[in-house]
């Protein structure tokens, strides 16, 4: 009996055990249950937005369609609705949807309509002051010798018309003075035409006339030579200064220094190459000395505007280190035929007279170039973004409130306004302001344009 009784509790023992760890096993299920659907309702209510256009809302991580960039949870965001999944849209044809890349939503931005009107144009194209060609002589040996003395010591230094800059000795030049003075002693009438041939001949050798004379009366020849400046200006030395017969665009490249060019002041005091005592070439250059009594302005036309740009149009000159300096009037001389080196620019040229040298080699200047009025669409600047190739503008979509980037042709400018060629028309609406939903050019894909 005490067998059976035993063998009671053992069983039930045995049962109890058993459903307590069956209500365990039951309890830690009921509760990954509850931890599973608590998370899974926690990552529904999670919300993520772009940090550069909050009006991207998400709920999933992911990228910006506008901008690229990565999505960010939202902190205490609420429940993510229909709405709020895709950009919100406030037209009324406007789903919720995703913007395209070339698509901004309109919020907050000031939208305008182009002004048709007729404008009186300019453009503007920065230049710098540089040497007139025309008015650089070179001072070459005509024969070949010695420098006995030098009267010009540095470079940049001022000199008159006439004045002495060096004296030369040629062996060459004393036997011609021989021959002359051997004619003169001669008095043989039929030597007459020889005679003249001989001073012609010192006087293509650089003699002056009344050097020839000098010789002449003193009955000897002249050892020494005097070579004298030909005009007013500065003396240089020819490796200062390109060679004026090369491509337009090298005095550009490579602008002749001056007294606004970068080490002025160690150049305008160095020494001249060219020392006494020193023997030189026939036709070897010398000197070169440059008259600055009316200088260049060359300036770099884009080549957009360059069919705008005609030969005797009207300019005014600003230069850029004095702004409140009345402007300088003068007209276009020259357009050049050729691109200014890798620059998509033409060069047009401008004299501009100059006495007391007040304009500076290498000074730069910015030029306004007068046109004609010009009729069409005319926008802010500001409205008109430029991608390098491309110019674009944010035009409303019709009954939307979306904006689409579309390309445009700009062409002349008056002020702050800029005429749009192509692309608009008067019933267009577009931002004031482009810049302001500009982020990055790189998603910028303009479409073409679409009749409204």
């Amino acid at each position: 009996m005490s067998v059976n009784w035993n063998n009671s509790l053992t069983a039930r023992a045995q049962w109890l055990v058993i459903a307590l760890l069956a209500g365990a096993l039951l309890g830690g299920c009921a509760e990954q249950k509850g931890a599973d659907e608590a998370a899974g309702t926690s990552a529904a209510t999670d919300v993520y937005t772009c940090p550069m256009h909050p009006e991207i809302i998400r709920n999933e991580p992911g990228k910006c369609p506008v901008c690229g960039m990565h999505l960010v949870k939202k902190a205490g965001s609420p429940p993510a609705s229909p709405a709020s999944a895709s950009t919100r849209a406030t037209g009324p044809n406007d789903s919720a949807r995703v913007p395209s890349p070339n698509e901004q939503v309109l919020s907050r931005v000031r939208l305008i309509r182009p002004v048709r009107a007729a404008e009186a144009a300019a453009i503007t194209a920065p230049g710098a002051i540089t040497y007139d060609p025309r008015r650089i002589e070179n001072i070459a040996a005509r024969f070949a010798g010695r420098i006995e003395r030098l009267y010009v010591s540095y470079s940049f230094q001022p000199v008159r018309r006439g004045q002495k800059l060096y004296d030369i000795y040629s062996p060459e030049l004393v036997t011609e003075q021989q021959n002359l003075l051997f004619l003169l002693q001669t008095n043989d009438p039929d030597d007459h035409a020889l005679l003249q041939a001989s001073r012609q001949k010192l006087r293509l050798l650089g003699l002056s006339a009344a050097q020839v004379r000098a010789v002449e009366q003193r009955r000897r020849p002249q050892l020494s030579i005097s070579v004298y400046s030909p005009v007013s200006g500065y003396v240089m030395e020819p490796a200062a200064q390109p060679n004026s017969s090369g491509a337009a665009s090298s005095m550009i490249a490579a602008p002749m220094p001056g007294p606004s060019s970068t080490g002025a002041a160690l150049e305008q005091t160095a020494p001249l190459a060219i020392r006494e005592g020193q023997y030189v070439e026939r036709g070897q250059r010398v000197f070169q000395v440059v008259n600055t009594d009316q200088v260049w302005a060359r300036l770099q036309v884009y080549a957009a505007d360059v069919a705008a740009v005609q030969r005797g149009q009207p300019v005014e000159i600003t230069l850029n280190d004095q702004p409140d300096a009345p402007p300088r009037r003068a007209t276009i001389a020259l357009l050049e035929p050729v691109l200014a080196g890798d620059a998509a620019t033409v060069t047009a040229r401008v004299y501009l007279p100059n006495p007391g040298g007040q304009l500076k080699i290498g000074q730069l200047v910015t030029a306004r170039i007068s046109l004609p009025a010009a009729a069409g669409l005319w926008v802010p600047a500001t409205a008109v973004v430029e991608l390098g190739t491309r110019q674009v503008v944010f035009r409303q979509q019709a009954r939307s409130s979306r904006l689409l980037a579309v390309p445009v042709v700009t062409g002349a400018r008056s002020g702050t306004q800029v005429q749009v060629v192509q692309g608009l028309n008067a019933n267009d609406q577009i931002t004031e302001n482009a810049q302001y939903l500009v982020d990055s050019e790189s998603f910028i894909k303009p479409v073409a344009h679409a009749q409204q």
